[in-house]
């Protein structure tokens, strides 16, 4: 019994130095209610206030198809992707709501193939996992100390890319038939729809307008999924953008970094070239290029336009 209680007091001991200790791994200008354990879809949180015109919300086809480094040398306006692998609309709400308390973006671009994702399953152990690690932060932010360390400054964390992923990878494929022009629908999962329409109403709120993008993958994306959206689209009026059908001159033998299910650099600078010139025609953005507050951005472009060289020299 008394081993028993013996150890019941250290571990007592040991949850309460765990918690201590976990708070040296809090981001330094991170507060607990962004929960940021999810690091690429909160960076924006490192930018100046209200400097970011659009953002692109969704899963891994926006930081791997949409450069916001293109859209600025092309036109200066500023994007931003907030995205992460297989992301769940609950979490597209989640990111937008945290990104809009720092930001009044013009356009948000929002990835219509997280409609399709099923979020039943992750979204209970998405709850639980939260929880814990709201309340251990050293498991919320163990795999990000180095960079985001608490004594650490804002500058620190800028993602110079704006949230795009420069893959330089190519893995080819051929050209596949995957829009059939079927008439029939792809079934969008229960659930959804609702946070959809807290996605509008957080729009409206915020007088944004709201535009659904699917980007160019030849493993994700379909006819069917396309006629569900486009019905969506219809139903509440926005403007549905499928480059699945626009003819981007994507050459799927190396634009490709995974036999066309993303997009490699090569095929993001021209869909990124594309989305530059429908921003254009919204005539809801203006040219910061010559704005002594965005010096910044200047700065990341010559990153940006390093890596890219290097990497076509290389090739």
């Amino acid at each position: 019994m008394k081993n028993f209680l013996k150890s019941i007091l250290f571990l007592i001991i040991l949850a309460v130095l765990v918690e201590g200790i976990s708070f040296l791994f809090i981001p330094g200008n991170n507060i607990k209610k962004y929960g940021l354990y999810k690091v690429s879809a909160y960076d924006i949180l490192a930018e100046d206030t209200d400097t970011i015109d659009v953002i692109a919300v969704g899963d891994s086809l926006i930081y791997s198809s949409l450069s916001p480094m293109v859209i600025w040398n092309q036109l200066g306006y500023t994007v931003f992707d907030c995205a992460e692998p297989a992301q769940i609309i609950p979490d597209t709400l989640d990111y937008l709501k945290v990104a809009i308390e720092s930001q009044h973006p013009k356009i948000i671009l929002m990835e219509a193939n997280v409609l399709f994702r099923d979020p039943s399953k992750k979204k209970t152990e998405t709850i639980i996992t939260k929880r814990i690690k709201n309340r251990i932060p050293i498991i919320k932010y163990h795999d990000n100390w180095k960079k985001y360390i608490s004594y650490g400054s804002k500058k620190n964390w800028i993602n110079y890319y704006k949230g795009y992923k420069f893959i330089t990878k190519v893995k080819p494929s051929k050209p596949k038939k995957y829009m059939s022009g079927s008439k029939k629908s792809r079934e969008i999962p229960k659930g959804n729809i609702e946070y959809f329409e807290q996605i509008l109403e957080l729009c409206k709120e915020n007088n944004t307008k709201l535009v659904l993008v699917s980007f160019p993958t030849q493993l994700t994306w379909s006819s069917k999924k396309h006629n569900a959206i486009q019905q969506l689209s219809e139903k509440y009026e926005l403007e549905f953008v499928d480059l699945n059908l626009v003819d981007l001159g994507i050459n799927w033998e190396t634009d490709t970094k995974d036999s066309g299910g993303h997009l490699n650099y090569l095929g993001a600078k021209k869909v990124s070239e594309y989305i530059g010139t429908y921003l254009q025609n919204t005539n809801l953005l203006q040219d910061h290029r010559d704005e002594k507050k965005y010096a910044s951005w200047h700065k990341a472009y010559q990153m940006y336009l390093k890596k890219y060289q290097k990497t076509l020299n290389k090739n």
